[in-house]
């Protein structure tokens, strides 16, 4: 029987733009949906011998995109570097790991590219919460870990 490489959790790290970039980790975010994306548009194309047969769809691959929704905990510590990160295209990382008994877990791979931070979102309730929504702003890697 053979069974998938599951992703257990992930960190969402973010760049400072530094030359060599350094990758933080924002703290506290532990789970990511990633989706990629193409975006397309329809067009319909007749058969050139058969001119009054119904067309047919033919789908144009106008691009592609990741957007990335990563949460967990809130953390006081990071609102004000949050805030500034909004709207602005900064380099990130989104490690997914695997649990293996150690402190780090084991790496599987790793999405990374310049993203733009589109939300922060902070519940502050008795079990608070946070959220970072990114959007690819260029070209996006996967790399799997070695």
């Amino acid at each position: 029987m053979s069974l998938p490489t599951e992703f257990d959790f992930a960190l969402v790290k973010m760049g400072d733009g530094a030359s060599p970039e350094v990758f933080t980790q924002i703290c506290g975010i532990e789970a990511a949906q990633v989706n990629i994306t193409a975006n397309t548009s329809d067009h319909f194309a007749r058969d050139c011998a058969k001119p009054g047969a119904v067309a047919f769809r033919r789908v144009k691959t106008d691009g592609r995109q990741m957007d990335v929704s990563g949460t967990g905990l809130s953390n006081a510590d990071t609102v004000a570097d949050f805030i500034g990160a909004i709207g602005l295209s900064k380099n990130y990382k989104i490690e997914g790991y695997r649990r293996d008994g150690s402190d780090t877990g084991e790496l599987l791979g790793t999405f990374s590219g310049p993203f733009v931070m589109t939300a922060f979102n902070l519940s502050i309730t008795g079990s608070a919460t946070g959220e970072v929504n990114l959007a690819s702003d260029g070209e996006y890697t996967y790399t799997p870990a070695p």
